[in-house]
């Protein structure tokens, strides 16, 4: 059996990853997000908001047998506010880090605890963006928590070199590019007073250059499925 538990299971990428993998036999999806559109016996919904921390005494893995695989994808992101430091909102930079930074951080943390001396396949798959690897005019907590995610991804799989072999996590850090999802229709409403790059990124649209999080997932799932993979660090348009 295959177990993946996805954040920000209603839209998007996150969405689309839960379809593609309702499709395969023996697989089960635990969905966390806010709102629920499944109806499928091997889909469960946790509903939690990630911007409040407590959500996670609400998460419960599943027991695991060595022949199981079981994988985390911390996909929700927010950028929740698009303007520069001196004039955002102090929670949009905590509902920021919250969702981009701490969630992601308290389910790895609960994740390897549950499961680190399991010999099971065991992957931790994190929605990165390039965003983080590159500065963007009034994107500073967006920009930050997600190089944050690199970063504790990186040291992540430093720290599972100290662990047997047969029972470490493999753990990616992927930048899925430009894709069109809610973030990006949010992205397009900014003033160009407050983001210099609001017409970039109306020309992605108009040009048809944004990815579709259907062939997005594909990819992913391609990922992991590859067993060969070293870098932690990825860029989903250089696979």
């Amino acid at each position: 059996m295959k177990y993946y538990i996805i954040t920000g299971t209603s839209s998007g990428i996150g969405k689309a990853l839960t379809e593609a993998i309702l499709q395969e036999q023996d697989s089960k999806v635990i969905g966390i997000s806010r709102k629920n559109v499944f109806e499928n016996e091997n889909y469960t919904h946790i509903f939690a908001d990630l911007s409040e921390t407590n959500f996670i005494n609400k998460i419960e893995f599943p027991e695991i047998n060595n022949n199981d695989e079981i994988v985390l994808i911390n996909n929700a992101g927010i950028i929740s506010e698009i303007k520069r430091i001196g004039d955002i909102a102090k929670d949009s930079i905590v509902n920021g880090f919250n969702v981009n930074t701490i969630a992601p951080l308290l389910l790895i943390n609960k994740f390897i605890r549950k499961y680190q001396t399991s010999t099971s396949k065991k992957i931790i798959l994190n929605i990165s963006s390039g965003a983080g690897r590159h500065t963007v005019d009034a994107w500073t907590v967006y920009c930050a928590s997600k190089a944050a995610m690199d970063m504790f991804s990186e040291n992540i799989n430093v720290e599972q070199q100290f662990i047997e072999e047969n029972k470490r996590f493999r753990i990616y850090s992927v930048a899925p590019g430009v894709v069109n999802t809610q973030m990006q229709d949010f992205i397009r409403t900014a003033y160009i007073e407050d983001f210099s790059e609001t017409e970039k990124f109306k020309n992605l649209k108009e040009r048809n250059l944004l990815s579709q999080p259907k062939d997005i997932a594909e990819k992913l799932l391609e990922l992991l499925s590859n067993n060969n993979l070293k870098e932690v660090i990825l860029d989903i348009r250089k696979l």
